[in-house]
């Protein structure tokens, strides 16, 4: 009786709270920026120079006291960070005394005034003194003279007078350090306000103006035009405003584009407003005043390094925009039928009721986003939020795609789940959603051709797994050419690779399986190979094309290359499980079976139902150690986590058979044969084992059905022992004479 181990083709493994500020960013220098050049100046980065002495107050305020003033997310942070940054060689490398950071509850009006005053009695001449705001900045404008603030933790909403940083007070601290002291002043007011503040949206553009015209003539750094609002969201360094995180970054040495080591203020302008711009949808544009070689900061090459290597790690994403204050203050001014079409739109949102109709055809009840979107950007009212609701809909279209690709390239085992088990059911809506992202930011946006680019990727992905999920070959060149348009607008994404490769590997297997000639089976699994290469260059890091590339040098017998790949993804993630799966089998093949059974059996620890494959081959690996016993419990495992798999059924023939249960041997492959209905060794290892137990003619009726199945090894009958007895009788000569009459 023939007995055999097949390693079976395994499955490949493959509403932000965000909200806008308005902000005002002014970087004076009297008589310091403009004189940068010449000797004894210092820019930014300037801790302890022969200037003097640079001492920093920073403040920043997310939460206030009284819940009349709407709380920010992020204005402490920015000031923390800022903090940080002039405790760096290019920010001046400060020490901790040199710097005052106050935030949230520490940031009383009285304590912020305290400060300034403290600054006004150490500084000296040719000192340095760096003020930093961030917070809520508004005015009062019950008086004809408007007077512009900047709101303390403990300021009253109503009456900023008796609890507020007054523009006029600072501008006057300001102007003392400058012309009494004779130091040199660095003023950065990050200072956003809300429609629910007093003043209304004029507010923040008057604080903006009552600061800046203060100070004619001299460098004026804002992060954006008095007219809009900046932008804050998770997107920008898990947390922040959209310009300070770019300021620091340009600052630091990515805005020094003559590598000249020095950051001047044309350089910083043109980096901000490369990037401010581009990230906020043109929605904020950066707004630099003064003199273009103003120098403002020193490039340290260490820590440009050190940037340069984090940034390329984050993964930017486009994330949504929610205007605290704004959209109220719009929207108060509109009727009730325009407030309600917004009202569903948000809910419409929410409910993921993108489109009109969704993948299966099917229609919900009420408006989808998509026609209520068509409604709310005909309304004249509502153009000042227009860019934001195109936007936060732009996002939710793309938010369940994304998603799923940052599980796939973290290799999450519910997203392989729904790759191998649900043939991607969840992502049959993302090509329709993508597409409609796209034609809402418009085909010159920075996005078009990265979300273009997805709507294919998915596509395809989509073709290939019902590919695998219906046995149509002919749908894996549709999902070919869906994979290659891909790459089209996005050439350098591994995921397209790495999908273009797994499309490689399964026609591979597929002409492999049908015997096809070795140059076609050759060539594809070359083309496969090459293509989880590249998507290895590009992503380095990203553990699947390394499993997959374990998998097809696995079962095209090349060992040593799969080993190799299997533990170079499991040096990226030591949790993955299909890498130790097939080093077990790479053992099994090698015949070491004691090498492969931990393995089998962590993975078994591990991932319990993981797949039958790994039950069945731990058994035969039990088995050819003689552990019978544990070899029958891990077939009859495999059995139960999945009841048409034939293997295990074979091996416990092969098993039961070595052990002379005859019976149990007989039944088991009765149960292969039902199994696996064009395999003919079923029927010839019960001819087998008929003949053993005596019953010739019995035997050679087995052995027809073997031959009638496509059995036809003549040599192979004639020299097995177990069939002597059946080779014996009158039955087989006439089968002989039928069936081999030239043998």
């Amino acid at each position: 009786m023939t007995g055999r181990f097949a390693v079976p083709l395994r499955p490949s493994l493959n509403k932000k709270n965000v909200m806008k500020r308005f902000w005002l960013f002014f970087l004076l220098s009297v008589p310091f920026l403009l004189n940068a050049q010449q000797k004894g100046a210092a820019p930014v980065g300037s801790g302890a120079s022969t200037a003097g002495m640079t001492r920093a107050l920073v403040i920043g305020v997310s939460s206030y006291q009284d819940e009349g003033i709407p709380s920010l997310k992020y204005a402490h942070k920015d000031a923390e960070e800022f903090a940080r940054f002039l405790q760096t060689q290019t920010g001046g490398s400060l020490r901790k005394d040199q710097i005052e950071l106050i935030t949230n509850e520490q940031a009383t009006a009285a304590n912020i005034y305290s400060k300034l005053d403290w600054l006004l009695e150490v500084t000296k001449e040719n000192d340095q003194v760096i003020i930093y705001f961030s917070g809520h900045g508004d005015v009062e404008t019950a008086t004809s003279r408007s007077r512009g603030f900047l709101l303390a933790y403990d300021t009253p909403p109503t009456n900023y007078r008796i609890g507020a940083l007054r523009v006029n007070d600072l501008n006057d601290i300001l102007a003392d350090l400058v012309e009494i002291k004779k130091s040199k002043v660095i003023l950065i007011a990050d200072a956003c306000r809300s429609g629910n503040l007093a003043g209304g949206t004029e507010g923040a553009t008057a604080t903006a103006s009552a600061v800046s015209e203060q100070y004619k003539n001299q460098v004026k750094i804002m992060s954006c035009r008095p007219n809009e609002f900046s932008l804050e969201g998770e997107q920008w360094g898990g947390g922040r405003g959209a310009f300070s995180y770019h300021l620091i970054d340009g600052l630091v040495g990515l805005a020094d584009e003559d590598k000249n080591a020095e950051v001047d203020l044309f350089e910083l302008d043109d980096y901000l407003r490369s990037k401010v711009t581009r990230e906020t949808d043109r929605q904020q544009t950066p707004w630099l005043v003064g003199d273009q070689r103003a120098l403002l900061s020193l490039v340290d090459a260490n820590e440009l390094i050190a940037l340069m290597n984090k940034r390329a790690d984050e993964n930017m994403a486009f994330a949504a925009v929610h205007p605290k204050g704004m959209e109220e203050e719009i929207l108060a001014k509109t009727d009730t039928i325009i407030q309600q079409l917004y009202e569903d739109f948000l809910v419409a949102l929410d409910d993921q009721y993108f489109l009109p109709e969704d993948y299966n055809g099917t229609r919900k009840k009420g408006k989808s986003a998509s026609e209520l979107y068509d409604l709310l950007s005909k309304v004249e009212e509502l153009l000042p939020m227009h860019a934001n609701i195109k936007r936060n809909f732009a996002v939710a279209l793309q938010d369940e795609s994304q998603k799923s690709i940052n599980a796939y390239l973290k290799a999450e085992p519910d997203e392989m789940k729904e790759r191998w088990e649900n043939f991607g059911a969840k992502y049959k809506s993302n090509p329709a959603y993508l597409g409609k992202a796209a034609s809402l930011l418009g085909e010159s946006h920075y996005l078009y051709d990265r979300l273009i680019a997805k709507k294919y990727y998915y596509e395809g992905l989509l073709l290939r797994l019902e590919g695998q999920k219906t046995k149509n070959d002919s749908l894996f060149n549709l999902a070919l050419e869906k994979e290659k348009l891909a790459l089209q607008y996005d050439g350098e994404s591994a995921f397209i690779y790495n999908e273009i490769g797994l499309i490689y590997k399964t026609k591979y297997y597929a002409k492999m399986n049908d015997g096809q000639i070795p140059i076609v089976v050759d060539s594809l699994y070359d083309i496969s190979i090459a293509m989880f290469e590249k998507a290895k260059a590009f992503a380095p890091k990203w553990v699947m094309p390394y499993i997959n590339l374990a998998n097809i040098y696995l079962h095209h017998d090349n060992f040593e290359e799969s080993e190799a790949a299997c533990l170079l993804a499991l040096s990226l993630d030591s949790t993955q499980v299909s890498p130790k799966w097939y080093l077990g089998d790479i053992y099994s093949e090698r015949k070491a079976y004691h090498d492969a059974i931990p393995l089998y059996k962590h993975i078994i620890k591990e991932k319990p139902v993981f797949n039958a494959s790994v039950f069945n081959n731990l058994g035969y690996a039990y088995f050819k150690t003689n552990q019978y016993v544990l070899a029958e419990e891990m077939y009859y495992n495999a059995i139960k986590l999945d009841a048409g798999f034939s293997s295990a059924y074979s091996n416990l023939g092969e098993l039961y058979y070595l052990s002379k249960d005859f019976e149990k041997s007989i039944a088991a492959n009765l149960e292969w044969a039902k199994l696996d209905t064009i395999n003919s060794l079923p029927f010839y290892n019960i001819a087998c084992i008929v003949s053993i137990q005596g019953k010739e003619e019995e035997a050679v009726t087995w052995l027809e059905k073997a031959i009638l199945k496509g059995f036809d090894s003549y040599n192979w009958i004639k020299n097995d022992d177990d069939l002597r007895n059946a080779r014996n009788s009158m039955a087989y000569k006439e089968l002989k004479k039928r069936y081999f009459p030239d043998k």
